[in-house]
């Protein structure tokens, strides 16, 4: 494969610096302390970043110590030696397979799209599209990182830059780079028109957007297309493949280092044959790809580019469905889309379809007879579909499953987790072909894999975890080079928390030719056999609780912590809740309006339905862009600082946890904060405001208003009686414990809930009895 330039300068956040000298993030922010002449960070909205030429100059005088030397490196190496040789990695690492070639996605690169993604996308691009802004963000991330020359004639003109007016001539510039960048790769697509399109609300804007996405890293580049698939509520045609999925298409068909023709004729952003490079490296093969649309074909060249590839891509093609011959592809990864029918025109009528003629206005399996004509015999394919393409009824379509079942074609079909696209909940299956003259097995593999993947905000994702889990089952199937008995791979997926079955090609003849795995896996008269592991899971989890509870208990029968009768509460404190706590209500409606809030990235906003039980809860539904937070840090949490509401029915306060700091009040709450010099434990106070008489007294303050609220000056009259320090922490430690216990308690219950429907599974299919 051709290598592109792989060359970075410009700016970096702490992150970027740690990475690259491998050492933890921390150790450059004591260094930015403790040294009074470590480079000054340059400002980019609420994100610091440093130049790479003052960070080098800075290191040159640094020793590594010898115990945290690498291998090959000798005493006395500095870390500017290391800086100078890591171009964005860690040093030491050396990439062979898609695990340890995929970009790094940090917290930093997260944070530096929700700006990007957020109301600054707004400001940026006025009536231009979304799309418009995308491809800004693009070219700015990819130029950054691997053309310095070009970037640092950017950051001239932006240095030079004296406000509106330079606006245009900035846009140019950046659209004559772009232009320039595609061409000199090989892209004659047009994105500077696009650049152009543009119309900033501000010069600082302008430069603001350039800058974040400038800081970013290499990971980020798909985190921005994700942002922008789920924003703009793409069609099938358009949105993105998520990037687990595109790793296990390349993990199921390809292997390290091979050296193969990889196609994807329907590239989109080019995730696809980026998988395929991340697995098999820069092996000597080819990647290429075909697409239908010249903006996504530019965003794939960048993507390519940005890991180091020369892009291979066309969009000229002249017949959807052109005639055999066309391609000699190894290996293609695709993921077409879905339930769409080609443009007007004679591609339909002059196709090849050696398995039959697609149905009129579904190109579904169109699609699936172009990759097997694209590849040259014995060669295999990934390919996205549907899952209801597995047994649709349409007649035309039933047949082509029929001979794709009769000659072989297809070697396993895989139901993944739901809801893995950002624009789109459509389950989808991953089907391997394979292009052979004649059978070579008489078993096809199905795999129901839809409990497998992690939520993540309004998305599943394929962990690592999750794509090993599946090829320890299908590549061996694939390679034909163990499990002689078919049962083999049912108890190997069910050991790996999923269902497998192989199924002779014979039988799914009395299935409709169904290639959907459910029909195997979970149909017939009473559904397939319950799986064995999900019982033991369940058996050990609710044995697990029960030596939790026995351990907990032993601890309160030996604790100190026990209860007596007490003299009351005289000679106790007694105090205003002002005088004991800063009282902080949430920013004005007028300040903080619901158009700024956002329902998937940026900083958690805590509303009174997310105080439950006393604690706030992990994932509140509203959050508000990073650069909108950074202006209403006077409403951030602490740890112990505690929430209460401030308008509507009252509920018992919360308690903020380690990892809620930094999250915002919403308007409709108030934060108590216990002062440095109050004699008065949090955790103390925060139980103390869940008694009855407290609830009630904050409860009849706030219903002397129309609408509920409780104004902080009333707050701050609710009377506190309190006892010492030490046997305030008396308390809490004994209310601690109990609750402890009771939640323990309740997860028992519910993991024996969960056991006896598993076992009822069972029990009612006859693969368990009662002793």
């Amino acid at each position: 494969m051709e290598s592109a330039r792989d060359e970075q300068t410009g700016l970096l956040t702490r992150t970027q610096i740690a990475d690259r000298l491998g050492v933890k993030r921390p150790a450059v922010s004591n260094w930015t302390r403790r040294h009074g002449d470590f480079p000054t960070p340059v400002r980019s909205g609420d994100m610091e970043l440093f130049r790479e030429a003052e960070i080098a100059r800075w290191l040159v005088n640094r020793t590594i110590p010898q115990p945290q030397l690498l291998n090959g490196e000798q005493p006395g190496t500095t870390y500017a030696d290391r800086f100078g040789r890591t171009s964005g990695g860690r040093p030491g690492a050396a990439p062979k397979s898609a695990r340890s070639l995929s970009p790094r996605i940090g917290d930093e690169d997260r944070k530096a799209v929700d700006q990007l993604m957020g109301r600054l996308a707004d400001r940026v691009r006025g009536p231009a599209t979304m799309a418009d802004f995308v491809n800004l963000c693009l070219i700015v991330m990819y130029v950054r990182h691997a053309e310095p020359e070009q970037w640092h004639r950017i950051e001239n003109l932006i240095s030079a830059g004296q406000g509106a007016q330079d606006v245009q001539r900035l846009l140019r510039s950046l659209g004559d780079m772009a232009q320039d960048t595609l061409r000199r790769n090989g892209d004659r697509t047009d994105m500077r028109s696009s650049l152009l399109q543009l119309e900033p609300r501000s010069w600082d804007d302008l430069t603001t957007a350039v800058r974040t996405a400038a800081s970013a890293g290499v990971g980020a580049f798909q985190l921005v297309w994700e942002s922008f698939s789920a924003r703009e509520g793409l069609q099938s045609s358009e949105f993105c493949s998520p990037v687990g999925l595109a790793s296990l298409a390349a993990e199921l068909v390809l292997t390290p280092g091979q050296k193969a023709t990889v196609l994807d004729p329907y590239t989109r952003g080019g995730e696809m044959l980026a998988a395929a490079y991340r697995h098999i490296g820069n092996a000597g093969g080819t990647v290429y790809g075909e697409t239908l649309d010249g903006r996504l074909q530019a965003v794939a060249s960048l993507y390519l580019l940005h890991l180091g590839v020369r892009p291979k891509l066309s969009s000229n093609r002249s017949d959807r469905w052109p005639p055999r011959g066309e391609h000699d592809a190894d290996v293609v990864l695709t993921n077409p889309p879905f339930n769409m029918s080609d443009a007007p025109g004679p591609g339909r009528r002059t196709g090849n379809w050696p398995y039959g003629a697609p149905p009129r206005g579904n190109d579904n399996f169109a699609w699936v007879q172009y990759v097997l004509e694209a590849l040259v015999p014995g060669g295999r394919a990934a390919v996205v579909m549907p899952v209801k393409a597995g047994n649709s009824v349409n007649t035309a379509e039933r047949e082509i499953r029929r001979e794709l079942v009769r000659t072989g074609s297809v070697e396993c079909v895989i139901t993944l987790p739901p809801h893995l696209f950002s624009a789109t909940p459509v389950p989808v299956s991953l089907w391997l072909l394979r292009r052979v003259d004649r059978p070579v097995r008489e078993d096809i593999l199905f795999v129901d894999a839809q409990e497998l993947g992690e939520r993540n905000r309004r998305r599943r994702v394929l962990r690592d975890a999750d794509r090993d889990a599946i090829t320890a089952v299908v590549r061996p199937w694939l390679d034909g080079s163990e499990c002689p008995d078919r049962g083999e791979y049912t108890l190997r997926a069910a050991d790996r928390g999923f269902s497998a079955c192989v199924v002779a090609r014979a039988d799914i003849v009395g299935e409709e030719y169904s290639l959907r795995p459910a029909d195997y896996l979970g149909g017939g008269h009473y559904g397939a056999g319950p799986v064995a592991a999900r019982l033991r899971e369940a058996g050990d989890e609710s044995a697990g609780f029960v030596d939790r509870l026995r351990l907990l208990e032993r601890r309160a029968a030996g604790t100190e912590y026990g209860y007596r009768p007490g003299p009351g509460p005289d000679g106790w404190e007694e105090a205003a809740l002002g005088d004991l706590c800063e009282i902080q209500a949430g920013p004005s409606y007028t300040r903080l309006p619901a158009a700024a809030r956002t329902g998937d990235a940026g900083v958690p906003l805590v509303f009174p339905q997310d105080l439950v039980g006393g604690k706030i809860v992990d994932d509140p539904r509203h959050r508000v862009p990073w650069e909108t937070a950074g202006r209403f840090k006077k409403f951030a949490v602490r740890p112990d600082d505690i929430v209460s509401v401030r308008t509507g029915a009252q509920q018992q306060p919360a308690l903020v946890s380690g990892s809620q700091a930094d999250w915002l009040l919403s308007p409709n709450v108030t934060r108590l904060r216990v002062r440095p010099t109050a004699e008065i434990d949090p955790l103390y106070l925060h139980a103390y405001l869940g008694l009855q008489y407290a609830r009630e007294w904050m409860a009849h303050r706030a219903a002397a208003t129309a609408a509920p609220s409780l104004s902080s000056a009333a707050l701050g009259y609710l009377p506190v009686r309190f006892p010492p320090i030490e046997q305030q922490r008396r308390c809490v430690e004994l209310l601690g414990d109990l609750g402890r216990r009771a939640e323990a308690y309740e997860a028992y219950a519910s993991a024996l809930g969960r056991l006896r429907a598993e076992l009822a599974e069972h029990l009612l299919h006859g693969s368990v009895e009662p002793l």
